[in-house]
């Protein structure tokens, strides 16, 4: 008896070689463009991806001027992105972190100065309770490290190429954020970060 398969008519042999109706694909699959899924896909053995390019997301902050103010809160839709902070006007900058949740652990991002900002950029956790820890580079090669502050910032002085990421490494308030991986734009790394 034939069944049809999409737009084919097919007989018994072909319409057990179809994975529409529960056959397994086996050997090579070369020469196929696209191929494409529902549902979930189970790979056993040696799987080979060749080569996977990822492009980091990067998105470029936008100055306020007038008196400066809250730039757009964090979200967990932000992780993985690197912000460009450039040339500040009209005051302090602020942007709110993402809530500490345990949804939320893993949650990271980096920014990096694109010019001598001028006025502060500072990350603010989004309640009191939750903290940052950070060690800010003294500038003799030493660091002030602070393991309970609510924000962290780039001060006016922060030239281009300052930067650093945040992570949220806690669902636990009084642990929530590291910052890591400080990179100094003015020598000696030093009266470019604080912390409050």
């Amino acid at each position: 008896m034939s069944k049809r398969i999409g737009k084919y008519k097919v007989g018994g042999k072909n319409q057990a070689l179809s994975t529409m109706d529960g056959a397994v694909i086996q050997g090579n699959l070369s020469g196929i463009a696209n191929l494409t899924t529902t549902g979930t896909n189970t790979l056993a053995g040696a799987t080979n991806f060749g080569v996977l390019r990822k492009r980091q997301k990067v998105t470029q902050l936008v100055d306020l001027g007038g008196s400066g103010g809250a730039l757009t809160a964090l979200t967990q839709a932000d992780s993985g992105t690197h912000f460009l902070v450039p040339a500040l006007t009209g005051g302090v900058h602020t942007m709110a972190l993402p809530a500490v949740t345990a949804a939320n652990v893993g949650w990271h991002a980096r920014f990096t100065a694109v010019g001598t900002l001028a006025q502060i950029f500072k990350l603010q956790t989004a309640q009191t309770a939750d903290k940052i820890i950070n060690a800010v580079p003294d500038g003799d090669g030493t660091v002030t490290k602070t393991a309970a502050s609510n924000e962290f910032r780039l001060l006016a002085e922060a030239e281009a190429g300052a930067g650093f990421s945040i992570t949220m490494i806690s669902a636990t308030a009084g642990i929530a954020f590291l910052v890591h991986d400080l990179a100094a734009g003015i020598a000696a790394n030093t009266g470019e970060y604080g912390q409050a």
